[in-house]
């Protein structure tokens, strides 16, 4: 038992605000989003278009990091329980990866509000659940941050708007999503137990992260503040994206349907 807690420990890597390293891959991920969304709003036409395509496929490559990395590392054990991408912020970044080819509006709506959600915490309250070795690290900044800047540019270069009560039907697709996810860590843990536990989407215990939505709570009960949480986010997400996409864009998005349609 006393084994596998400091397995456990090994694999979830809290960085806390008192580390330098917090602060430097908090604020170059900040710095590096604002360059590129500003690098975006400069292109027109087919620059545009193969920027985005070329933004796709890297980030096709980058979710491809981790698994290969895993495979050629000597020292990297893979496992079911938490190498899977099955935690929001992994299908998020394998949702704007595609969605640079696909500019599909569900998709969006569901990338942006849930990614920019996720993305945010995790720079700000960073947890690693596979260690910290430097490839990890640096996967972990550059993939929570493209997980919110890809929706920015989708949003202020290309146009895409959240409809009418998209943050309602999110919140519901979040909520069946997690508690499949929920049943698929209790089946991973109860019949092909390990050293260490599924914690998909943190549907079997709480992150370990200094966060005011995350409270000291027995399971089920601390879900209930990461609800709450998760509305009061996606209601402030909503008011954020639609105050702020200029109205060129849309324009330009009409523009865009109307040649396809």
């Amino acid at each position: 038992m006393n084994e596998a807690k400091t397995i456990q420990k090994a694999y979830d890597i809290v960085i806390r605000m008192d580390e330098p390293r917090y602060w430097y891959f908090l604020l170059g991920s900040f710095l590096a989003g604002f360059v590129v969304v500003q690098a975006f709003q400069k292109l027109r036409g087919e620059r545009k278009e193969r920027a985005l395509r070329n933004m796709g496929i890297f980030m096709v490559c980058v979710n491809l990091v981790l698994p290969l990395y895993g495979m050629l590392h000597p020292d990297v054990d893979l496992s079911l329980h938490r190498n899977l991408p099955v935690h929001f912020c992994g299908i998020n970044g394998l949702l704007v990866a595609f969605n640079c080819f696909w500019k599909n509006q569900k998709i969006f709506t569901f990338s942006a509000f849930l990614g920019t959600i996720g993305g945010l915490h995790a720079l700000l309250t960073p947890q690693l659940t596979i260690g910290d070795a430097p490839v990890i690290l640096t996967h972990y900044y550059f993939n929570h941050s493209a997980i919110i800047v890809i929706p920015i540019i989708m949003a202020r270069a290309y146009g895409f708007r959240f409809p009418k009560w998209g943050w309602v039907w999110t919140y519901a697709a979040a909520a069946v999503l997690s508690t499949a996810v929920g049943g698929f860590n209790w089946y991973l843990n109860t019949f092909h137990p390990a050293d260490v536990t599924a914690n998909y989407m943190y549907m079997w215990e709480a992150p370990k992260v200094d966060n005011p939505f995350v409270q000291d709570m027995a399971w089920p009960w601390y879900i209930l503040p990461l609800h709450a949480g998760l509305v009061l986010h996606l209601v402030v997400i909503n008011f954020c994206y639609r105050w702020g996409t200029p109205m060129a864009a849309l324009a330009e998005k009409s523009l865009w349907l109307r040649r396809f349609s």
